[in-house]
């Protein structure tokens, strides 16, 4: 199928200026073109006048003096769409750019499309018969919607320009697929590169890298695979970068530690040396599926080939460690890590304040607290929620409870784990008065109870006979709405009891 005629770009001519326009706009341009530069205020005088179509032929008029700046105050705000896409044409990109940074923020949505529409209107009027003249301003247009965030402008922009046989720089391209990507719009990102492919437009190796990165947010690794071993089709020199991407993708998933060491040593082949980055993403991978010998050869690895561990490095190798229980390991790489004069984080005192906690051993837990403190770190909302874990390990609910309210003071919001916790343990310790209080604050979060921690707190008063708690849940915010009415009756114990006989 033959691709589609480009339209061609469209003739327009200003009316001429007579008489009284004439004289004004001759006036002002002789005012502007003086020497020395003359003030922005003594234009106070002509703005008045200043009529769409005056300024539009000023602009046309004064050329090559547009480069050295725009006069202050001589485009109005917003700006009319012809005069403004006349100075687009006029003025070189980088200037063209800075401009529609500060005015786009001004363009309605309903207004973008007649600023298109006058920017492909006088491309011809502005550069001459040159066909290509209208690519800058354009392809300027295009990349400054996409770095205001604005896709759906961009996209009106690059559909105008191929339509008229015209095709945005690579770079500009670039800059679209980025912010696709920061907007977490990865489709988008891949959908624009086959727009690419599909006009010819040679792809550059920010251009793949990006692409790659897209494929694998979406979760296409044997995509991103395959951008990878096109890259010398395209005439594109793969970087390390390129490999550490889709290594990053494989150790995501359970089971692709093998072909990440596979895609290190092809790297290797290519004469491309693993860098840090490279080594801390299959040092992930092992450590994920806990094979914690083989991470640390290849840390050894890392030192023989001239790459220091970094604090990504151990941090992986401490809470792969606390992942597997053994906190004397993880406080080995620990000190490891400080005689090494390495960078500690929060990620750091977090994890080993994990691991203490998942074993009760909160008074440890608490003096890295104060160490993190003496550092200068705060903690975070993952610092409250390991010191819950710990607590409700030692059945301390109250101290538990005294956390949560201290996560909420200190601006964090616990998650249904936290808050499932906290009432479980007040359940074992036959603190039902505190576990009521927990539950309220839960569904005034608008968190609902599931059925185990249902079953387990109404079970709770059905044993100690305070089964009159129960209706206070009734009246509180949500407390009808996330609870069914079996649970007041206890009427769910015979549905269970009917489920077990079935």
């Amino acid at each position: 199928m033959a691709p589609p005629r480009a339209l061609p770009l469209p003739h327009f001519t200003l009316p001429p200026l007579a008489g009284e326009d004439h004289l004004f706009v001759a006036a002002l341009r002789s005012h502007i073109s003086a020497s020395p530069t003359p003030a922005a205020a003594s234009l106070s005088r002509f703005l008045p006048g200043l009529t769409p179509l005056r300024l539009t032929h000023l602009l046309l008029l004064l050329g090559p003096l547009l480069a050295q700046g725009i006069p202050h105050g001589l485009l109005p705000s917003p700006p009319p769409p012809l005069p403004l896409a006349v100075l687009l044409h006029s003025l070189p990109p980088r200037p063209c750019a800075e401009l529609l940074a500060s005015v786009l923020p001004s363009v309605t949505p309903h207004a973008f499309p007649d600023l298109l529409h006058h920017v492909l209107l006088t491309a011809r009027l502005a550069a001459g018969a040159q066909r290509a003249a209208a690519v800058p301003a354009l392809d300027v247009l295009f990349s400054s919607c996409a770095r205001d965030k604005k896709l759906s402008r961009a996209t009106l922009a690059y559909r105008a320009m191929r339509a008229h046989g015209l095709l945005p720089a690579v770079v500009s391209c670039n800059v679209f697929i980025s912010v696709a990507l920061r907007l977490r719009r990865p489709e988008i990102a891949v959908s624009f590169f086959r727009e690419m492919r599909r006009c010819r437009m040679s792809p550059n190796v920010y251009t793949a890298n990006m692409v790659m990165r897209a494929h694998c947010a979406l979760g296409q690794v044997a995509e991103a695979a395959q951008v990878l071993d096109e890259m010398s089709d395209w005439g594109i020199s793969r970087t390390a970068a390129s490999f550490n991407t889709l290594i990053a993708a494989y150790c995501r998933d359970d089971g692709g530690v093998e072909p990440a060491l596979r895609l290190k040593k092809r790297m290797e082949q290519e004469g491309l040396m693993p860098n840090e980055v490279t080594y801390n993403a299959i040092v992930h991978g092992l450590c994920k599926i806990g094979n914690m010998r083989r991470a640390n050869r290849l840390v050894a690895e890392m030192r023989e080939n001239g790459v220091p561990p970094n604090t990504v490095t151990f941090n992986t190798l401490i809470h792969g460690y606390v992942r597997l229980g053994d906190n004397e390991a993880a406080s080995r790489v620990h000190e490891e890590m400080m005689s090494a004069r390495v960078g500690v984080d929060m990620v750091t005192y977090n994890a080993l304040i994990l691991g203490l906690c998942n074993e009760g051993k909160v008074k440890k837990a608490g003096r890295l607290v104060q160490e993190l403190c003496r550092a200068k770190l705060e903690p975070n909302a993952s610092t409250f929620m390991s010191l819950i874990v710990g607590q409700c390990k030692r059945q301390n609910s109250e101290k538990a409870l005294d956390l949560l309210n201290a996560m909420k003071k200190s601006g964090f919001h616990p998650n249904y784990d936290g808050y499932k916790m906290v009432v479980s343990t007040f359940c074992k310790n036959k603190d039902f008065e505190g576990a009521l209080d927990v539950l309220r604050d839960m569904l005034a979060r608008c968190m609902a109870p599931d059925k185990d921690l249902l079953h387990e707190f109404f079970e709770g008063l059905s044993k100690a006979k305070k089964l009159h708690l129960a209706e206070d849940l009734r009246s509180v915010a949500n407390g009808k709405r996330f609870i069914p009415d079996v649970y007041y009756t206890g009427a769910y114990r015979n549905k269970d009891e009917e489920r077990n006989e079935r």
